[in-house]
């Protein structure tokens, strides 16, 4: 079995980036809202209105308010931003637009070396989206097919066709100027080695420039757990040849390796892995697993992870996971970062 050697990955990051800057963070923006929930996900996100998505917005720009001013105050800047869910695409381009507005006016620095929106489902995807993207900050936009089979799909409860996944990367690159990452997953119900060999090849001719094999991960309160207990128990076999197969063929197609993390209840207990062209590696992917950087997660979900160098420990500062919950609470979830964020011990 080939190995995911530490030392190739560490190797990686070590000439791609540099260590961050004293006075910098990443940042976090959870937007909870899904057009669907797939079988084996078990995240905060739901369909919600044009009305709750509203309302949530509004919470939102209340806490990128509070972080203006706080990081203003400390001279601190974000060197990564990271908007995620959920499936951020599912607002509306109008919604989409005044949130850039708000980060882009109030947030961002001349430091900031990336800005990654996740347009995670290709039915969310338009013209008038990726326009607005395109217009805006934003450096990298994540497609994720997961699987070329569209029987799986409707399985998993992703109701996107690769038609639209193939449009998706013809209006990014037509109309945008992005790096691009695609998501595939190993040990989904039914599929076999062959599957996901359609899969890998399939995307690599797209060509995106980051490229995430992730081993599924049957979360505790998933549907897909809640069918089958020991789901994630079964296959392992199988999974380690899938990222075998996507070890071997991303090498040969110039993908190299740059960073990887563990989950509970994954198959095999193998991990994910984050593949990049040379020069095009995600790096709040990397800040966020490294872990000695501090994170400042906003919106219903987002845990803040607050650094201390001296002592090298982190310190979790978390939000609520429901939304509507954190629209009625949003002050308190500030509140809990003016006392427990950017402090010095």
């Amino acid at each position: 079995r080939v190995l995911f050697r530490s030392e190739e990955i560490y190797n990686v990051q070590k000439n791609a980036f540099l260590k961050p800057a004293y006075n910098s963070f990443s940042l976090y923006i959870g937007i909870p809202f899904c057009p669907t929930r797939c079988s084996y996900c078990s995240f905060t996100s739901e369909p919600g209105t044009n009305k709750d998505m509203e309302e949530y917005l509004d919470a939102l720009l209340s806490e990128i308010g509070y972080l203006s001013k706080e990081i203003r105050e400390k001279c601190l800047f974000p060197e990564t931003v990271y908007i995620g869910g959920g499936t951020p695409t599912s607002l509306s381009s109008e919604q989409i637009k005044k949130l850039l507005y708000h980060i882009e006016t109030y947030l961002l620095d001349g430091g900031t070396r990336e800005v990654t929106f996740e347009a995670g489902r290709p039915d969310t995807i338009t013209k008038e989206k990726v326009k607005v993207l395109n217009a805006g900050s934003v450096t990298r936009i994540s497609i994720n097919p997961q699987t070329y089979n569209e029987e799986t799909l409707k399985i998993i409860g992703r109701p996107h066709t690769n038609s639209q996944v193939e449009e998706a990367f013809y209006l990014s690159r037509s109309l945008g100027d992005f790096q691009i990452n695609c998501d595939l997953i190993c040990g989904l119900p039914k599929e076999t080695i062959v599957d996901f060999k359609k899969s890998l090849s399939w995307i690599e001719e797209f060509k995106p420039e980051n490229i995430t094999v992730h081993t599924l991960a049957a979360k505790r309160k998933s549907l897909l757990t809640r069918a089958d207990r020991e789901f994630y128990r079964q296959g392992e076999k199988q999974v380690g040849n899938m990222l075998d197969e996507a070890y071997k063929s991303l090498k040969n197609n110039a993908y190299s390796p740059y960073y990887l993390y563990r989950q509970k209840n994954m198959i095999g207990a193998f991990e994910n892995v984050g593949y990049s062209l040379e020069g095009r590696e995600n790096l709040y992917n990397v800040r966020i697993m490294d872990e000695h950087q501090t994170i400042a997660a906003l919106g219903a979900g987002g845990i803040s992870k607050a650094y201390y160098p001296k002592e090298d420990k982190i310190e979790r500062v978390p939000n609520v996971n429901n939304y509507l919950i954190y629209i009625d609470r949003v002050e308190e979830m500030i509140d809990r970062k003016r006392k427990n964020l950017f402090k010095e011990v």
